[in-house]
């Protein structure tokens, strides 16, 4: 899956799922309010939601750790006009886990 920070205007990503949440615990208390000025929480809502929502996956992925990678499968490769397959290969992560993920 991938970390999408999503719109200011709370319409996609990691934005919308805080976002709706945030309406879905704190609206109904304010029921009673004018709507127009639920509207202007909402909107305060959707800002803070993005500020978390950035505010995470920008240090999750400046920070984040990845150790242990294994992959395997099978290589084909042509060398010089020669072609050779390799089966069975295990690719094994061989640096201390530390970098940029996007």
């Amino acid at each position: 899956m991938a970390l999408q920070i999503g719109s200011k205007s709370a319409t996609s990503g990691m934005t919308k799922a805080i976002y709706d949440q945030m309406n879905t615990i704190l609206s109904p208390p304010l029921s009673d309010m004018p709507p127009a000025d639920l509207e202007k929480i909402k909107d305060s809502w959707k800002q803070l939601a993005y500020a978390i929502s950035k505010g995470v996956i920008d240090h999750v992925k400046a920070n984040m750790e990845i150790k242990g990678v294994e992959a395997s499968g099978n290589i084909s490769a042509t060398v010089s006009g020669s072609t050779a397959t390799q089966n069975n290969v295990v690719f094994t992560q061989n640096n201390d886990g530390t970098g940029r993920v996007s």
